[in-house]
């Protein structure tokens, strides 16, 4: 994936892509009774330096490249390079919450200022989404602002440099707004909206860890609540046996050929394949399912699990809509302007022709 992003974002990409890592992150402490001086970078604000004391905590994870050199993150939010002989691994310690409050005082200044196409994410956001100040949204979103979050919410599918380094931001969103507003934020959503969350934090991974999910148990225990508790909490009575949610689907029920898409989407009773969900989507989609039509749509959106095709999603969000599907809709609005009037004409005449099996 590209991570190329705004300059006001330029620091936060290097944590996550400028350097492959061999192994996932642990917490460590200075090896030795002298202070290191650290030079680095604080994210999303530029080049810093800190005084590391003996007995502090730190994240640190192994560079690739073989030089004999740990990056290292501090509870401040800077970050740097270590030599691994002056670093001391504490594997049993859990891992520190990252710190990204100066993202929120780079937020400050950049809504005040004119929004340039070198900002690919605040420029879309303006010209493609009705987003008038991206960075102002964000400061919003993150002191509890509901409307604002659902204007956040409503760029989830930019795709391109502006949907990374959107993605990115959500990232960034949760750890400024904190636990107790970004859980309140969630409980005002659809189920929908909050299973979107619940996909997205669940594979974002970063530098220091692959698998967030334990990372945002320990640090936002009350989002996690929100958007893996009830799961979690169910009894296996009260769960459906995959069996039986693939004999129905294998059946021909539509609502269960959606759930066992879903299934292979969140690897819930099945490995991760999306490929099998798509297919399993599309076989209720063309029953006229509504909520199949729209998670295929959203599939050939992305590129998920089949070749990215715009006209093909047009086609399907299309169907969606016409039943009443909000989220097909606004999706519907924003396809439309991407794709050209030959391309709109097409998935309107394929969605015109469209005949359930």
């Amino acid at each position: 994936m590209n991570r190329k992003l705004i300059p006001a974002l330029a620091s936060l990409v290097l944590m996550y892509s400028a350097t492959a890592w061999s192994q996932e992150a642990t917490m460590a402490t200075i090896n030795g009774q002298d202070e290191y001086q650290l030079s680095g970078y604080i994210e999303c604000g530029g080049e810093a330096t800190s005084t590391i004391k003996p007995g502090e905590r730190f994240i640190a994870r192994e560079l690739s490249h073989g030089e004999g050199y740990w990056e290292v993150y501090l509870k401040s939010g800077i970050s740097g390079n270590i030599p691994r002989n002056r670093i001391r691994l504490l594997p049993d310690e859990p891992l520190a919450k990252l710190n990204y409050e100066s993202c929120k005082k780079e937020w400050r200044k950049l809504r005040s200022k004119p929004i340039k196409n070198t900002d690919v994410v605040a420029y879309s956001a303006k010209k493609y989404h009705g987003v008038a100040n991206y960075y102002k949204t964000l400061l919003q979103a993150s002191e509890g602002d509901a409307k604002a979050f659902a204007q956040f919410d409503s760029l989830s599918h930019m795709d391109g440099e502006a949907g990374e380094g959107h993605e990115e931001t959500t990232w960034v969103l949760l750890h400024v707004a904190g636990d107790d507003t970004f859980a309140k934020l969630l409980a005002g959503q659809s189920s929908n909206v909050r299973e979107g969350y619940a996909e997205f934090f669940a594979d974002f991974g970063t530098a220091f860890f692959s698998i967030p999910k334990a990372y945002i148990k320990l640090h936002f225990p009350k989002t996690y609540a929100i958007l893996y508790g009830n799961a979690a909490q169910q009894t296996k009575a009260d769960q459906k046996p995959i069996e039986e949610v693939k004999a129905r689907a294998e059946a021909g029920d539509a609502e269960s050929e959606v759930e066992l898409g879903l299934s292979y989407t969140n690897g819930e009773g099945v490995a991760k394949d999306q490929v099998e969900a798509v297919k399993w989507f599309r076989k209720a989609a063309e029953q006229n399912y509504a909520d199949a039509q729209n998670d295929l749509g959203a599939s050939f959106y992305n590129g998920k699990g089949v070749a990215k095709d715009y006209v093909e999603a047009y086609e399907w969000l299309l169907l969606a809509a016409r039943q009443g599907d909000e989220d097909a809709k606004k999706k519907v609005t924003e396809l439309e302007s991407k794709l050209t009037p030959e391309q709109i004409a097409d998935g309107k005449t394929r969605a015109r022709d469209f005949k359930p099996r």
